[in-house]
């Protein structure tokens, strides 16, 4: 069981992830080699998880199929998925529920999250085997209890945790598609800002203009007299991705950063860094690694965990960068005390493949959990506006130089999982594996005395 499920695993994830080489190839200037190498290590690691799956239902020999099926085998898988998203910084791609975002049971997100949905799906899946395989009488409750979570989803379509708050907002953003090595040439940075500058420009009429991450491609403190004129005198506020940072003593922190100006400059440092494209850990270890790489953002420091949000056009942004917004626990400090969300990302690194639409789909299901409208600006497109229930009201074509025009409805209220996160979730499946270990203990402490008094 373990052998085939790590093979199973490998092979969803290697198609999965399959853009990492491009990240690490094309962008990352990794040799053919290395970056092949690093992948087939990398998925053979994240492979572990869904493994050990196998390997923990597997302890329960004597347990019921039906209840297997149905109960156990969900509730370990779902608990993978959790430990993974987390366990040395996480890596929560690919998980269960993001699949069901355009069924019913995309309702049951404002209550549980992403793993809720899983479960609901795996026990579901769990039932239809247990259908065609072991079908009895009892298989019936199964498919009440089953049946009962889709409906309880399709019957909260109508149901809203959250409502509206004030006016809706007039939405530019700007998407000018800026070539990777373009970005980091000094001689190109000045010309990047003044097309950042002319495309704003024409959007008069917006309340708030936003630009991707690391769009002005330099320090907050360098950028011109000429730049904070043309951003203070514009009708509307302005959110764009900046490099920044502080001194304390004679040590220098550098920080990727979003900034919002309005009467005065707010700042949000990325919290959630990426290991070996953002910070190196154990850097003195990875010194042969480091050597195969050019990438200019490699030595931030992270910012703190619980940041306030930024305001912004009158109200206040839960505000991620790129891949933050995959985490689902994380944001919930921000979102409890803000009536938007907002993500700036630099999707370059994976060119055309999957990732950029995987990110999306992300991206939608937090805006699903916390019914508050998500505005999503990306450097090479699939920048969007996101309405409150996950679906994408308008989105950018890829590749392109193109300036999104929209409206964000800001939402107060909170719905349950932001209140509690994924804590219910695991208790319920905390609940459920202590039951069938319990069991387990008492059938094979049972059996022998059983076979003694029978001998």
């Amino acid at each position: 069981m373990l052998d085939i499920d790590k093979l199973l695993a490998a092979a969803m994830f290697g198609f999965g992830v399959s853009w990492m080489y491009i990240s690490l190839h094309t962008y990352g200037n990794m040799p053919a080699w290395a970056a092949a190498l690093s992948i087939g290590l990398g998925v053979a690691y994240i492979s572990i998880f869904p493994a050990l799956c196998g390997l923990l239902q597997g302890f329960l020999k004597g347990a019921d199929p039906r209840l297997r099926l149905c109960l156990l085998m969900p509730s370990v898988w779902i608990v993978s998925e959790w430990v993974r998203g987390w366990f040395l910084t996480g890596f929560p791609w690919l998980s269960l529920g993001y699949a069901y975002l355009e069924t019913p049971l995309s309702n049951l997100a404002p209550l549980g999250g992403v793993y809720f949905v899983g479960l609901v799906a795996a026990m579901s899946a769990g039932v239809l085997v247990a259908l065609m395989r072991l079908f009895s009488r009892n298989s019936v409750f199964s498919v009440i209890g089953v049946a009962a979570l889709w409906g309880m989803g399709w019957a909260l379509n109508s149901t809203a945790w959250t409502t509206q708050e004030g006016e809706p907002i007039q939405v530019g953003i700007v998407q000018n598609n800026v070539s990777i090595h373009d970005k980091w040439n000094q001689e190109e940075s000045q010309r990047i800002i003044e097309d950042y500058i002319t495309a704003s420009a024409d959007l008069p009429e917006q309340d708030l203009i936003v630009w991707p991450e690391a769009a002005v491609p330099d320090y907050l403190e360098n950028l011109t007299t000429d730049f904070w004129r043309f951003v203070e005198h514009h009708p509307a506020d302005f959110v764009f991705g900046v490099l920044s940072r502080e001194q304390s003593g004679g040590a220098k922190t550098y920080h990727n950063s979003v900034a919002s100006v309005t009467d005065r400059i707010h700042l949000y440092h990325k919290h959630h860094l990426v290991p070996f494209g953002e910070y190196f850990p154990a850097q003195w270890l990875f010194d042969p690694l480091l050597n195969m790489l050019d990438m200019p953002m490699a030595s931030f420091a992270a910012g703190r965990a619980n940041q306030y949000p930024l305001t912004a056009a009158d109200n206040f942004f839960a505000v991620s960068i790129c891949y933050e917004d995959a985490f689902p626990n994380e944001g919930r400090f921000q979102v409890r005390r803000s009536g938007l969300m907002l993500n700036v990302s630099e999707d370059i690194w994976f060119g055309n493949s999957l990732a950029p639409h995987q990110r999306l789909q992300m991206a939608r299901f937090r805006a699903r959990e916390s019914e508050r409208v998500m505005i999503r600006a990306s450097n090479t497109g699939l920048s969007s506006i996101i309405n409150w229930k996950g679906g994408v009201d308008s989105y950018t074509p890829q590749f392109r130089r193109a300036v999104l025009k929209g409206e964000a409805q800001p939402r107060s209220g909170i719905t349950p999982y932001i209140a509690y996160g994924d804590v219910p979730v695991l208790i319920l499946i905390g609940v459920i594996l202590v039951i069938f270990f319990l069991r387990g203990f008492v059938i094979r402490r049972w059996q022998p005395n059983q076979q003694e008094r029978n001998a």
